[in-house]
């Protein structure tokens, strides 16, 4: 157990969890599947205890690989098929097996695949990251596969408190699932699955020399003029001069991005350069021909967008680490644009979502920063704002048509998240409210003006500005106006009500006080039943 907690040392301060037992089984593509509250994080720091209970199967853990110094010991690539149902594992196998690659894969809690690489100690997590983006190339991975660390340099939410990022779920579970491949297809041990580990940890300098070394090897003898252009032009070029077929498929694409390229190499020439490559790489026939070529040639004269990196057949042949260093890469036209967006994550709070976007910067850290709407996204000068309260930089001002691809790139991989249970703004107002309700009642005109509840049967009536205040004090981070405008639409609140303070007998009826009433029916306060807890081992008590 100590040996495990050693290897897949990351954040400390929290840790993820998953409710295995209650997941099921998408039937569209066979993927497991959880509800909000099942997955999540914990909120307290790991322990001992907490690897123990994974290995024994008390509660599955996740680990954020980067620690607050941006350091990290493990990372993963997150192999996750369509359709899980017709995974085939062993083209992984073969290239791990044949490239002689010092990582290990490990079947994952969804049924796919997680191939890991460990480090002999902390280096910094953008190393990790940079190395495992270039064994995409080697297994022919998408470019926007997930890589964890997903984020190497943390941030801080709204509430200025420090963000967790993304964990991913470790193997191991029970000690029998998610186990260790051999490069055979069989599955190691727990106890075997630690010797490999400990015979394949990798140094900063080795990290380094592989990739690099591994993608060489594969592009050695690819066409020259991709030297010092991106390596998926170069291999998918490579391969067509090696089989002798041309492209078929992805015509218009691969055109595109040679066009990206051939402007920065051949400013003077790059009309005569793609009609070239044409006529090198692309099958003629009834429809693509040097007129059909020429056709593009002049809808793109005006063109000032970069590399298409997601679009195939591109995206099955990206090393970005490789493609960041080439002169005429992708690093060429980021330099002059805007750093790299990615992993856009959308928190389904209501009644306004939440969005969380990696900013990978070029020192090679990808900081994760936080909108707190849409509006911060959709809007450059927002976003600029964003990233520049966030990181050290502030994008320039770029033209609205190439604003609107980054944002295109963002939606087109955008996971959408459902929030954990209670941490909904909605919900949370809601236990505000009734907490509120249920505190002190109005017994006298006095204590109802200072903001106590007056109740009748269908009714509750208090002052807004006191409930606001309190909820304030309780880190609530909605301001006034827009907290009624909530309390109104999803509570029924009146905020017009004028309540008179029942007068007492032979009393002189007290003035009316301006109100909010909200119906009783909706905020029933909720019973939370006991939590029946079995113990097993008190000694594993905390």
């Amino acid at each position: 157990m100590k040996e495990f907690g050693k290897y897949f040392n990351g954040l400390e301060r929290d840790y993820g969890f998953c409710n295995v037992e209650n997941g099921y089984i998408e039937p569209e593509s066979g993927k497991l599947k959880f509800d909000p509250g099942d997955y999540g994080w914990s909120k307290r720091p790991i322990t001992e205890q907490d690897y123990e209970s994974h290995l024994t199967g008390r509660k599955a853990i996740g680990i954020q690989p980067c620690d607050d110094r941006s350091q990290a010991s493990f990372g993963a690539i997150d192999v996750d098929p369509k359709d899980y149902k017709t995974f085939n594992l062993q083209k992984y196998l073969k290239v791990i097996e044949e490239k002689n690659l010092p990582v290990i894969p490990i079947e994952s809690k969804s049924g796919g695949l997680h191939i890991y690489v460990f480090t002999k100690e902390k280096v910094p997590a953008t190393l990790i990251r940079e190395f495992l983006s270039n064994l995409l190339f080697l297994f022919k991975l998408p470019h926007n596969t997930e890589i964890f660390p997903k984020q190497t340099q943390l941030g801080t939410n709204q509430n200025n408190e420090k963000t967790s990022g993304s964990f991913i779920n470790l193997p191991y579970y029970k000690s029998t699932e998610r186990k260790a491949y051999k490069l055979d297809g069989s599955k190691m041990e727990l106890d075997e699955f630690i010797k490999v580990v400990a015979l394949n940890l990798q140094t900063k300098e080795t990290l380094k020399q592989i990739s690099t070394k591994k993608i060489n090897e594969i592009i050695t003898g690819g066409p020259k003029e991709f030297n010092d252009g991106p390596p998926c032009l170069q291999m998918i070029c490579k391969e067509i001069e090696d089989d002798g077929k041309k492209l078929k498929d992805e015509r218009d694409r691969f055109l595109y991005n040679y066009m990206v390229f051939a402007k920065k190499k051949y400013p003077d020439n790059w009309e005569e350069k793609i009609l070239e490559a044409a006529r090198n790489y692309i099958v003629y026939d009834n429809v693509w021909g040097d007129g059909k070529v020429k056709e593009k040639i002049k809808y793109w004269k005006n063109e000032t967008k970069g590399f298409k990196c997601n679009d195939l057949p591109i995206s099955s042949y990206c090393a970005k680490g490789t493609c960041l260093r080439r002169k005429f890469g992708i690093g060429s036209h980021r330099s002059t644009t805007w750093p790299e967006l990615s992993g856009m994550i959308r928190i389904n709070y209501k009644p306004e979502p939440e969005f969380m976007i990696n900013v990978n910067l070029e020192s090679g850290k990808v900081k994760q920063v936080h909108a707190k709407n849409i509006k911060k996204i959709t809007e450059m000068k927002e976003m600029r704002n964003l990233i520049g309260e966030q990181t050290n930089i502030v994008p320039p001002i770029i033209k609205n048509q190439e604003y609107q691809v980054i944002l295109d790139g963002l939606w087109a991989n955008m996971e959408n998240l459902k929030p954990v249970a209670g941490t909904n703004p909605i919900d949370m107002l809601k236990k505000y409210i009734i907490d509120y309700v249920n505190g002190p009642q109005a017994t006298t005109f006095a204590a109802f003006k200072s903001g106590a509840v007056l109740k009748d049967e269908e009714f509750y009536y208090f002052d807004y500005d006191k409930f606001y205040e309190e909820i304030k004090r309780n880190e609530w981070n909605k301001d006034r106006s827009r907290t009624g405008t909530m309390i109104k639409q999803f509570f029924k609140g009146d905020f017009d009500c004028q309540k008179r303070f029942p007068k007492k007998e032979n009393k002189d009826s007290f003035p009316p006080l301006r109100v909010l009433k909200l119906p009783i029916a909706d905020l029933e306060k909720e019973e939370i039943p006991d939590e029946k807890i079995t113990i097993e081992d008190k000694e594993h008590i905390v």
